[in-house]
C-alpha cells in the first residue's frame, strides 16, 4: 500500500490534486494499492507524524503558515527519512532550496497538469524498488514473505528471533540474529545491543540511551554501542 499525504491550504487545489492523482492511477494495476490522506494544516500534518502515523510520499506545499512547507520537510525527515518528498509552489525560486531537503521532484502549480504524471511515475518507481525487497521467513510450514519496510526491529528472544512489523504482527523465526541481518543485507538495519537491531526508517528520535520508534516502543541502547549507533544514525541521515 502506497501512503499519500497531500498537505496544502488551498483547499481548491488539494482537492484538484487528489483528482489528478486518483485519475492517473485510474486503470493502472496499483489503482487498488494508494492511499490519499488530505492536510490542510501543515502543523497538524506534524503532529500527525509526531503521533506515530507514517506516509510514503508526501506532496508539500512550500509556502503555508503557522510552518512552512520547508520547515515541515524538515520534520518529516527527522521522523521519516526514507520518505519522499515533493514540493508544491507558485514561485520558482524556492526549487533550489527545496532540494536540500532531498525532494524527489518539484511541481511548479501552474505546470502540475505536465508535470505531475513524471513525478507520480518517479514515485513508483521508487516505491517499486522497495516493495521488491523481501524477507523470506519459512517457520513450520508457513512461509510468510515481509517487505523490508515493515520491518521496525529484530530481537533475539531464547532461541527465536523476533521479527516486530508495522502492521503484520511479530514474526517469529527459527535463524540466529546474525543470519538474518546477514540476509537483510541494508546499512539501514543497525544493531542497539547484542540481541536487538533495528530499522533506521523507523527510528522517530534517540533520547538519553534510548530509541523511539515510529510504532511508539521505546528501546535501551547498550552503553558499548551507543557511541556506534549515533555516529551511523549521523552519517546514514546526513547529518
Amino acid at each position: 500500500m502506497l501512503r499519500i499525504a497531500l498537505c496544502d491550504d488551498d483547499l481548491n487545489f488539494i482537492q484538484e490534486l487528489q483528482q489528478n492523482i486518483m485519475e492517473w492511477y485510474q486503470g493502472s494495476a496499483d489503482s487498488g494499492n494508494i492511499s490519499i490522506t488530505k492536510f490542510s494544516d501543515s502543523y497538524y500534518l506534524a503532529r500527525t507524524i509526531d503521533s506515530g502515523s507514517s506516509f510514503d510520499v508526501f506532496f508539500v506545499d512550500i509556502e503555508m503558515p503557522q510552518m512552512s512547507g520547508l520547515e515541515l520537510a524538515e520534520h518529516i525527515r527527522t521522523y521519516l527519512p526514507a520518505a519522499m518528498i515533493i514540493f508544491l509552489t507558485s514561485h520558482s525560486e524556492f526549487s533550489m532550496e527545496g532540494y536540500k531537503f532531498g525532494a524527489l521532484r518539484y511541481i511548479p502549480k501552474l505546470d502540475m497538469a505536465r508535470q505531475l504524471p513524471e513525478a507520480l511515475a518517479a514515485v513508483q518507481a521508487e516505491f517499486a524498488k522497495l516493495e521488491d525487497r523481501f524477507l523470506t521467513v519459512r517457520r513450520y510450514s508457513d512461509i510468510t514473505r515481509v517487505p523490508y519496510q515493515e520491518i521496525v526491529y529484530v530481537r533475539h528472544v531464547l532461541r527465536t528471533s523476533q521479527i516486530t512489523t508495522l502492521s503484520l504482527g511479530i514474526i517469529k523465526d527459527g535463524r540466529g540474529l546474525k543470519e538474518i541481518h546477514e540476509q537483510l543485507g541494508d546499512e539501514r538495519f543497525i544493531y542497539i545491543d547484542r540481541s536487538t537491531f533495528v530499522n533506521l526508517d523507523h527510528i522517530r528520535q534517540i533520547k538519553g540511551n534510548e530509541v523511539i520508534l515510529s510504532n511508539s516502543e521505546h528501546l535501551l541502547i547498550s552503553r558499548q554501542m551507543l557511541t556506534k549507533v549515533k555516529y551511523t544514525i549521523n552519517r546514514l541521515w546526513g547529518d
